[in-house]
């Protein structure tokens, strides 16, 4: 049985299976998919806005500071290898994971 899936201008959705060689990311509008036969993946392309807070790094002087940064995190939606990395990445992840997830990673860089 098929059905009719309409995707936001808030995410990208990737169908993959049956019919598709290789996964295949669609941005806004309808399309049909087979859910017996397809999977489909969603993907949040909003702008991402996390915090960042290290506490008691040295400073050049060796001076212990408390940094805090804010980082904004945004998948560029023109670049298809951008979208596809984004989706290994997170597949099925909505903002809040990502943000953590990325998070977690600018932690570990600072």
């Amino acid at each position: 049985m098929a059905g009719m899936y309409t995707c936001p201008a808030n995410e990208a959705v990737i169908v993959s299976g049956c019919c598709y060689s290789k996964p295949t990311v669609k941005f806004e509008g309808r399309f049909l998919f087979f859910p017996c036969a397809q999977r489909i993946d969603k993907l949040s392309i909003e702008t991402i806005t996390t915090t960042i807070t290290t506490n008691r790094v040295m400073s050049k002087n060796r001076i212990p500071i408390n940094v805090t940064g804010t980082a904004q995190i945004k998948i560029n939606i023109n670049d298809r290898r951008s979208v596809y990395d984004a989706t290994a990445y997170f597949p099925d992840a909505n903002a809040r994971d990502i943000s953590a997830i990325c998070s977690e990673n600018l932690k570990v860089i600072s």
